[in-house]
């Protein structure tokens, strides 16, 4: 039983732990997607509390503990999709509240159903269907309570696509936003996000499975009780890390392009510019050497060339087929290759700094992109 308690306990005080951590972070910062994900990490905890009292055979709190993990499992997923949401989207949909509608139905459903039964009813549906996984025996309205568990776990399962599918979309949207308005996107995309989008998937599927076949095998052994905490244990810190180190988003984005956005527009009666400027964007990058600034921004060269952000966008995409991001750290790294040619002595860092980049990470992650090998292996040998 010790061990059982030590090893179901680990999720629960890595969200709580996380919890704290990210209260902190709204108090100082502000930021409204923090607050989404601390809204997720509280819910967990809530849900990780639920499995703790489960497993240790806590069947006095069940009654109380099992309606709110009815809650927090329906709605950890959703909210994670908030925090997804505050991240890419720049004005708060409502609508997207309806997601937690299954939630808050399940688990008022389930508290009432505790309320009315009575204490043999309660008694026989924790120990037929909480820890047996059977309905045969019962009766009444603790039949009605595993009919409603039961629902709850396909709901459960039917969530899981749409919001997966939304999820990587507003993800896939805010990435490309990224790359068209800056050179260094490092610290701006959303990748870590993305994996743990992919881990949480996996991890939904695996819960749910483990629900469909019932909590209680895992009791039988601590191995099988240990993997699965270790695992969501290992997820739930990854999603907290990230999530705290996570400062950038879609507002942030739309803050500096409207601070560093010109003044002016390209005159309506100059038809041919579009026409032009592949040829006036690429010669003037080349000829001022833009791609040696580090941090460079779109609405630095729409600045440089009497023009807007969207003309650039819209050139490099359909006309020359590219990013931003791409267009420029494409130069950077044929730069830093006749950097290394000319001046072999230089160290990589110093090749880095001299090429624009402004982090040695997003200097070796393009340069492995461009050349296929580490700025090490150049050139490669034949």
């Amino acid at each position: 039983m010790m061990y059982a308690s030590l090893i179901t306990s680990v999720p629960m005080f890595v969200c709580a732990f996380w919890s704290v951590l990210l209260l902190l972070d709204v108090i100082t910062t502000r930021q409204v997607a923090k607050g989404r994900l601390l809204a997720y990490m509280v819910t967990a905890t809530l849900l990780y509390t639920g499995h703790y009292l489960f497993f240790t055979h806590q069947t006095g709190l069940l009654p109380a503990s099992d309606t709110i993990y009815s809650v927090a499992n329906l709605a950890v997923f959703p909210l994670y999709f908030l925090y997804i949401n505050e991240l890419t989207e720049p004005s708060w949909n409502p609508r997207w509240h309806w997601l937690l509608l299954p939630a808050v139905v399940a688990g008022a459903t389930v508290g009432i159903l505790y309320m009315l039964m009575s204490p043999t009813e309660t008694t026989v549906f924790i120990d037929s269907y909480l820890y047996h996984n059977q309905m045969e025996t019962l009766t009444g309205l603790a039949w009605w309570q595993a009919v409603v568990h039961h629902a709850a776990k396909a709901v459960f399962a039917l969530q899981i696509p749409p919001i997966m599918v939304l999820g990587f979309r507003k993800i896939s949207h805010y990435n490309e936003a990224v790359e068209a308005s800056y050179a260094d996107t490092d610290d701006r995309r959303l990748r870590l996000v993305k994996t743990i989008l992919v881990l949480f998937v996996v991890a939904s599927l695996l819960s749910f499975a483990a629900n469909v076949a019932g909590r209680y095998r895992f009791a039988d052994s601590l191995w099988l009780l240990f993997i699965p905490s270790a695992g969501f244990s290992a997820l739930q810190f990854m999603l907290g890390y990230a999530g705290h180190r996570q400062s950038f988003d879609i507002h942030s984005l739309l803050n500096d392009m409207e601070a560093t956005a010109p003044e002016y527009d390209t005159p309506s009666d100059q038809p041919h510019f579009l026409h032009v400027l592949p040829t006036l964007l690429a010669t003037t990058i080349s000829q001022e050497r833009l791609y040696l600034r580090p941090d460079l921004k779109i609405t630095d060269v729409a600045h440089l060339l009497h023009t807007n952000r969207t003309y650039i966008s819209r050139v490099l995409k359909e006309e020359m087929g590219t990013t931003f991001a791409d267009f420029i750290n494409r130069q950077r790294i044929e730069h830093a290759c006749q950097l290394m040619e000319q001046s072999p002595q230089l160290s990589t860092n110093e090749v880095a700094k001299q090429s624009g980049f402004s982090a040695v990470s997003s200097f070796y992650r393009n340069f492995k992109l461009y050349k296929g090998c580490s700025p090490k292996d150049y050139p490669p040998k034949a």
